[in-house]
């Protein structure tokens, strides 16, 4: 297999890596945006348990048992995708930064349940999924 051609930031990254960098920052971005709160507001009640340290908990919307805040994830009803070129990054933006009503409050296995559910639907659909490449524009141009 070729190696990738290291095209970005003075020859030292390849547009892959790029690519992972700018969604990995969106994503850590998005952990301080206002709907992540309002959305986990939602889902919390004061601590029931005998932990005299912990506040609150959250309700799991699958599986409607309570949690403390690490073993809950925030999950996009609408997924976020991905970014396999700079057109898909305003998608994938509008996606990531939604309204608090587009997200739900899961426990961790839960969310892996989802997550392996909504991958297994992808690889499944038969929609044929063209990136959006050089090679692909100029082919499109020459069959017009």
């Amino acid at each position: 297999m070729a190696k990738a051609i290291k095209t970005r930031c003075a020859g030292t990254w390849t547009e892959s890596k790029r690519l992972s960098f700018i969604r990995s920052a969106l994503r850590r971005a998005f952990t301080r945006y206002p709907s992540n709160y309002i959305a986990r507001n939602k889902a919390r009640r004061s601590y029931e348990g005998t932990n005299k340290n912990q506040k609150w908990e959250y309700l799991c919307t699958h599986c409607n048992k309570w949690y403390i805040a690490k073993n809950t994830q925030l999950d996009h009803t609408v997924p976020a995708g991905s970014i396999t070129c700079d057109e898909d990054i305003g998608g994938f933006v509008s996606r990531l930064f939604c309204e608090p009503n587009d997200l739900s409050l899961l426990c961790k296995p839960c969310h892996q349940i989802k997550t392996n559910q909504e991958r297994e639907n992808r690889k499944h659909e038969n929609i044929p999924t063209v990136k959006n490449t050089k090679r692909t524009r100029a082919k499109r141009n020459l069959s017009k």
